[in-house]
């Protein structure tokens, strides 16, 4: 019951930032333009969101080693999530 508002926190996160993936893919879709930006960092932030959801202890500022490890894990593997969608989008850009 303590860890009630992260986990409302982190589902927010991931609702809010799913769905702006997929406006980005939409809007690639549609008129063949999208945001960069949104799509390497959105999937950080749903990564980060089903982390937080899993794991709601670890909100907040990591304070041990292990800690700080495993926040630059999860945050790595959200930037190759990011990766894996912008070549998705647009395979042209990183050649052939």
């Amino acid at each position: 019951m303590q860890y009630v508002k992260t986990r409302i926190f982190a589902v927010l996160l991931i609702l809010v930032c799913a769905f702006l993936v997929y406006y980005n893919w939409n809007q690639l879709w549609r008129e063949g333009t999208y945001s960069t930006k949104l799509a390497s960092f959105g999937p950080v932030v749903i990564v980060g969101g089903l982390f937080l959801l899993l794991f709601p202890s670890m909100a907040g500022k990591p304070t041990t080693t292990a800690q700080k490890v495993i926040v630059m894990a999860v945050f790595l593997v959200g930037l190759a999530a990011g990766l894996v969608n912008w070549f998705l989008m647009d395979p042209g850009l990183f050649g052939k």
